[in-house]
């Protein structure tokens, strides 16, 4: 059965879109996952020595204990910060994410069309896709580059059942942040 072509008309990612789906993504990261755990166990540790220091004397014998607590605090605030800046850049930066792109995907491939111009790729150039709740599917034809699909802008009757099985047909991993 042919797939009647389903077409996103429109799609442009904001500013606040553009850092709240790439924070995701990058807290989402394995890496990023295991600094998360590593500070969070020094935080805890760090929280239980100061609290029996004061349990057990009264007052804190080791104020240092609560300085690097609060270095450790303050470092979690300013790592979140320092990356929510830098994905604000480069959205700046990046012209072509600012720009509204209609979206038409075949049986045989991805195409988009902006004012910038037109590309198209087949399936088998996408490596996988991360559906980013509750809007966004990311197509990976690289792992430093996406396509922002924003299925709001899913013309009916398509909808997002069909959009993956689409993907699933042409054996595109998937994944669900």
């Amino acid at each position: 059965m042919k797939l009647t072509p389903i077409t996103l008309a429109g799609v442009q990612l904001s500013a606040e879109e553009f850092v709240a789906v790439n924070f995701r993504l990058w807290r989402a990261r394995p890496r990023t996952r295991l600094n998360h755990w590593i500070l969070g166990a020094a935080m805890a540790l760090l929280g239980v020595s100061v609290g029996l220091d004061a349990y057990q004397h009264g007052r804190l014998t080791q104020p240092s204990t609560l300085v690097f607590l609060a270095v450790a605090v303050l470092y979690a605030l300013f790592r979140a910060g320092l990356v929510r800046y830098q994905l604000r850049q480069g959205y700046a930066k990046n012209t072509t994410l600012q720009q509204p792109v209609e979206f038409t995907l075949t049986d045989t491939e991805i195409i988009g069309r902006s004012l910038l111009g037109q590309f198209s790729g087949k399936w088998s150039l996408i490596r996988r896709a991360v559906w980013v709740q509750p809007h966004w599917l990311l197509l990976y034809p690289t792992e430093a580059a996406c396509y922002y699909l924003d299925m709001r802008r899913l013309q009916p009757p398509a909808t997002p059942a069909e959009v993956a099985a689409l993907l699933t047909r042409h054996h595109i991993a998937q994944q669900t942040l």
